[in-house]
C-alpha cells in the first residue's frame, strides 16, 4: 500500500498487542485471518455465522474456550471496535466514522453519496498491500487472488467508473499492479472457472460439537498461494460454543433516509450491500432471546 493512505489507517494494525480474531463465513475472511495469522500471530476464536436458521433471519456468534483478547473483525462490518472491511458502511457524511475500522472507504470519505467511488476489492487484497505480501508465482494463484470477494469483477464491469475504481484501488491504492496486470491477460469466464474449480463460492458452516467446515478447495489455495506466501488457509480445529445471536436485518434505503440512525440506534455491523439496500445485524439480549 502506497505510504500517504497508509498514513491515513488507524495505526493499530502495527502494534504487537495480542489479539483474537472474528471469522465470517466466507473465503475472504478465511484467507484474511491466514494473513494476519503470519504476519501478527493472532488467531481465531470466534465465527460470526450469517443466516444460520431455516428463515434467514439470524446471525450466531460461536466462541472456543479460551479466547481471552481483544477482539477484531476480519471482513466484518462493525460499527464499533477494531476490524479490517471492505463494506461501504455510511449514507452520507452525517454518519459517524468507525475510528478503529482499517476500511479504505472510511479514508476516501465515501458514502451512498458518491457510491461508485467505493473500494470495489475484497479484504484479503487489502491486507495483501497493507502488509505487502509477495504475490504468488502460479497464475492460478493471483487468479485466485482476484476471484475471492469477485474482485475482478469491476474490471470487467461496462461502466467506466468501475473500471477505474477497479485499477485505482488496485495499483495507485494497494500498489498490486501485478495482480493488475493479470486481469488483463485473462477473460471474465476464465475468473468464473477458478472459482469452480476452488470453489470459493462455498460457505463456512459448524457441524456437530461445534466444529467448522467447508467445502471450499482449501488444499488446493494453499498449493497455489501458500507455497510461495507462507500464508496458509485452515479452518480453526478448536470447538466453537454459542456466544452471541443477533437478528439479520435488511432493508431498502428510502429518499427520506439520510443516516444509519434513521434506520438503527445500535448495530452490530452495518454494509450496504448494493446502493438502494442496507444489511445490519443487531445483538438479541438474553431478555428477548
Amino acid at each position: 500500500m502506497k505510504a500517504e493512505y497508509k498514513e491515513k489507517l488507524p495505526q493499530w494494525y502495527m502494534d504487537n498487542v495480542k489479539r483474537d480474531l472474528i471469522l465470517t463465513d466466507d473465503i475472504d475472511s478465511l484467507l484474511s485471518c491466514a494473513i494476519l495469522s503470519l504476519i501478527k500471530g493472532w488467531e481465531i476464536k470466534y465465527c460470526m455465522l450469517f443466516k444460520v436458521d431455516k428463515n434467514e433471519l439470524y446471525d450466531y456468534m460461536g466462541i472456543t474456550s479460551n479466547a481471552t483478547n481483544e477482539t477484531v473483525g476480519v471482513d466484518l462490518a462493525l460499527h464499533k471496535g477494531k476490524s479490517f472491511d471492505n463494506h461501504l458502511s455510511r449514507l452520507d457524511e452525517l454518519d459517524p466514522v468507525n475510528e478503529e475500522c482499517i476500511n479504505l472507504n472510511f479514508i476516501k470519505d465515501v458514502t451512498r453519496k458518491n457510491y461508485f467511488k467505493k473500494y470495489n476489492l475484497s479484504t484479503v487484497l487489502l491486507l495483501w498491500g497493507l502488509y505487502d505480501l509477495p504475490i504468488p508465482e502460479s497464475e492460478e494463484g493471483k487468479m485466485i487472488l482476484l476471484t475471492i470477494d469477485s474482485s475482478y469483477y469491476s474490471h470487467f464491469s461496462r461502466y467506466q467508473n468501475d473500471r477505474e475504481m477497479n485499477k485505482f484501488y488496485m495499483c495507485d491504492v494497494l500498489g498490486l499492479d501485478e495482480l493488475y496486470e493479470c486481469q488483463l491477460r485473462h477473460k471474465q469466464y476464465e475468473f468464473k472457472d477458478i472459482e469452480k474449480k476452488f470453489k470459493l463460492n462455498k460457505k463456512i458452516t459448524v457441524r456437530s460439537k461445534g466444529i467448522l467446515s467447508t467445502d471450499i478447495d482449501l488444499l488446493g489455495i494453499n498449493l497455489e498461494i501458500g507455497l510461495d506466501t507462507k500464508v496458509w488457509c485452515v479452518l480453526p480445529e478448536e470447538p466453537f460454543s454459542l456466544h452471541k445471536k443477533f437478528k439479520d436485518i435488511q432493508v431498502p434505503i428510502t429518499r427520506r433516509t439520510t443516516k444509519i440512525s434513521d434506520i438503527t440506534e445500535n448495530p452490530y455491523s452495518v454494509a450496504l450491500t448494493n446502493r438502494d439496500f442496507l444489511c445490519y445485524s443487531e445483538e438479541i439480549t438474553e431478555k428477548e432471546s
